[in-house]
């Protein structure tokens, strides 16, 4: 691990896209606490607008992600990774001066259709700029300058609300200053001639055909679903509990903290000793615990309580996703499977935000109690769901693990 790191240290292109990571996640994270406040105080938007503003973010996402791979074959990843910076930048600059419903969804299908052309193109380029047996180190230290991108935002955040300042001009100039720096700084990547090969639409129909696949992914639209909670319900529960959207920006700082400190004791103790569906499982039943409790949370020290055990369950399910992914999909196809992976956490992420609008504000709002104990049915509900599928998956996957890789992908795209 230590040689893995001196040698990425070593390499300027890796070390340049670190720097998009931390600008890319400091500035989404300038705006996502404080949005749907935004939205709903100060543009006078219903709960059920808000949440279909978001979910219209969420479907654009999708687009961009399928489209960015196949534009970034004809332009290159450096082209596509400024394209999508560019569009975030006119979002953020659009959510600053508009005053209408219709301007809102508008500028937030923009925004995540340059999130979909950014976010999938930065992991591709890193995987292609380190050395496979580095990969897992490169990834790593990607995550901890999201998450001190999302630490410094949260303190900005801050200062900002305190002076009753709105953050989303500064978003936009972050996101303005990357396009640039993407465009002219990072290595030119476009491939030119005949060798260049592009993705192939044909393979996505060999997943349609992979039935425990579809099963698996039908689980994870349910588990993104309630994940999408989160960015939605904080800063409203947290406005309405404390007058004020200056902490709410902390609580995303103090969540931050926790992944960089416990996600790998997490990794190391936990998810290399447990089954990977039982991670799934124990993840979300604490993802939806913390969106329950944020009911009974009446002061900054119980929502912040609340939103570290949320974030306790996105440690435990968010890993293992990716690696489940891996074990359904034959190799040849590896990136046909995590495309439409993505595909489906964007669709899941969606209807969470839409119908979760809606039913928060049928019932009563985030001052009432019955949203909360909505959650937790909910809850409940996923995990009884979940805990029938470990105890259809876990033989399963253990039965996979000890046939050869080869034997495995066959039967695999048997089922």
């Amino acid at each position: 691990m230590t040689a893995s790191t001196g040698s990425l240290l070593r390499n300027k292109p890796y070390l340049l896209l670190l720097l998009v990571v931390f600008f890319m996640h400091m500035a989404s994270y300038l705006v996502i606490p404080v949005f749907p406040v935004f939205l709903q105080k100060v543009r006078v938007l219903s709960l059920s607008q808000v949440g279909i503003i978001l979910a219209a973010g969420s479907i654009t996402y999708q687009i961009g992600s399928l489209a960015g791979g196949l534009m970034s074959d004809r332009w290159g990843k450096r082209t596509i990774l400024a394209l999508g910076a560019f569009l975030q930048g006119c979002a953020m600059a659009g959510y600053h001066f508009s005053h209408s419903y219709g301007f809102f969804l508008l500028f937030s299908s923009v925004n995540g259709l340059g999130l979909g052309l950014l976010a999938p193109t930065i992991k591709a380029m890193i995987a292609d700029e380190v050395d496979e047996d580095q990969r897992t180190a490169a990834f790593s230290w990607r995550g901890i300058l999201a998450h001190s991108g999302i630490i410094v935002a949260g303190l900005i955040i801050t200062w900002m609300t305190a002076g009753g300042k709105q953050p989303f001009l500064v978003a936009a100039f972050v996101y303005g200053a990357l396009a640039v720096f993407s465009r002219f700084i990072l290595p030119d990547d476009r491939c030119v001639g005949t060798d260049c090969k592009q993705t192939p639409l044909k393979e996505y129909r060999h997943i349609l055909t992979h039935r425990s696949f579809l099963l698996f992914s039908t689980i994870s639209l349910l588990i993104w679903a309630i994940y999408a909670q989160f960015a939605m319900i904080l800063p409203l529960r947290g406005e309405h509990v404390l007058h004020s959207a200056t902490m709410i920006g902390l609580i995303w700082t103090i969540n931050s903290l926790s992944v960089v400190v416990l996600q790998g004791l997490i990794s190391r103790f936990v998810l290399q000793r447990i089954n990977p569906y039982l991670s799934v499982t124990m993840g979300t039943i604490l993802l939806g615990a913390g969106l329950t409790l944020m009911g009974w949370a009446n002061h900054f020290l119980t929502l912040s309580g609340a939103a570290i055990l949320f974030i306790l369950g996105e440690m435990l399910f968010m890993p293992m996703l990716d690696s489940l992914v891996t074990h359904f999909a034959k190799e040849e196809w590896l990136g046909a499977y995590f495309g439409f992976s993505n595909f489906v956490s964007g669709l899941g992420t969606a209807l969470g935000t839409g119908l979760g609008g809606a039913m928060v504000e049928k019932l009563g709002g985030v001052g009432s109690i019955y949203p909360w104990i909505g959650y937790g049915v909910i809850t409940l509900f996923l995990a009884a769901v979940l805990g029938l599928f470990a105890l259809y998956a876990i033989p399963r996957h253990k039965n996979a693990v000890l046939d050869s890789p080869t034997k495995t992908r066959k039967e695999e795209g048997a089922t």
